[in-house]
């Protein structure tokens, strides 16, 4: 899977062009070196994602991170824009450049990979190795979706950056937590391993995962006054800090705070003769309250990403 000479070199060239390197890259580069001979994907001092781009011209990409010691295996599929695995590359390669520069002096990151493969793999190392690396595959959406970072030739468009701004550590400054739905799965897992039982199940329905909206709400940080319905009007509405959501059975129409935003999909109730839940795509309710959601289809689960303040 690796030619690691290749990918030492090419990891060199990359960051020697974000910047000056300092202990942490000699430190990096000492703590790839075994990767090898040891078949590890990751140790508790390096994490490691290697990024599948063999479909990318098919909108699909794929993140396979490994993360400490124990190499605990996640995988994250996105859908991006068409492009070729060469263009996808290049966004990828400027924005570890820029996130390496952000991310020094104490967390270093390193990226490799031939251009006869249709991967690329990037390590992360540090104090703030795991903000990084949750920086790297959740941002890859942003990445592949908008011009490649530092070209200005992209038919008018300025390939800025700035949307990287959320994944700098200035943003990020957190632990990062995960809660995981499967589907056809009573049972969700949250960010400090605990088990919660749900009434309905996550269910696919037309190529789309829904899940309880009630339940993705506590997962999101919600608490439990925070979800009313109005039976009436059949309208979940879920408020957490400022931000204040309204969505309501058969509308595609979600109202955050205040204002309309099309939804390519509308609630629907399940289980109506026990009382039914609402259920809907995670990432419709994720975002507005500061989350992301992540659909793995080889293990048939979302994910529901948030960033927590440290101490909470």
């Amino acid at each position: 899977m690796r030619k690691l000479v290749v990918a030492l070199a090419v990891t060199v060239m990359v960051l020697g062009w974000a910047g000056v390197a300092g202990a942490y890259w000699t430190d990096l580069i000492y703590q790839i070196t075994p990767f090898n001979p040891l078949g590890a994907e990751s140790t508790a001092e390096i994490n490691h994602t290697y990024i599948d781009l063999s479909n990318v011209s098919n909108n699909s990409v794929i993140a396979h991170t490994y993360l400490g010691a124990a190499q605990s295996l996640t995988i994250d599929s996105f859908s991006v824009q068409e492009q070729t695995y060469m263009e996808a590359k290049d966004k990828i390669t400027r924005y570890v450049f820029e996130l390496t520069n952000r991310y020094r002096p104490d967390t270093d990151l390193a990226l490799s990979g031939g251009d006869y493969l249709p991967t690329v793999h990037v390590y992360t190392y540090g104090a703030m190795k795991d903000e990084a690396m949750w920086a790297i595959v959740n941002g890859l959406p942003d990445c592949l979706n908008n011009p490649p970072v530092g070209r200005n030739d992209n038919n008018g468009e300025d390939g800025n950056g700035s949307w990287i701004d959320e994944y700098s550590p200035a943003q990020i400054g957190s632990t990062i937590a995960a809660s995981i739905f499967t589907i056809n799965s009573k049972t969700y897992t949250t960010p400090d391993g605990s088990i919660v039982t749900m009434d309905v199940t996550p269910e696919i329905i037309g190529n789309k995962a829904y899940v309880p909206v009630r339940f993705l709400a506590y997962s999101l940080g919600v608490p439990e006054e925070g979800v009313q319905w109005d039976g009436a009007t059949r309208t979940v509405t879920i408020t957490k800090d400022d931000t204040t959501i309204s969505l309501t059975i058969g509308s595609n129409i979600e109202i955050v705070n205040g204002e309309p935003v099309q939804m390519d999909v509308a609630p629907y109730i399940k289980d109506v003769e026990t009382g039914g839940r609402t259920m809907l795509p995670a990432h419709w309710v994720a975002e507005p309250l500061g989350g992301k959601a992540l659909w793995n289809e080889v293990t048939q689960q979302v994910t529901i990403k948030l960033l927590q303040e440290q101490g909470q």
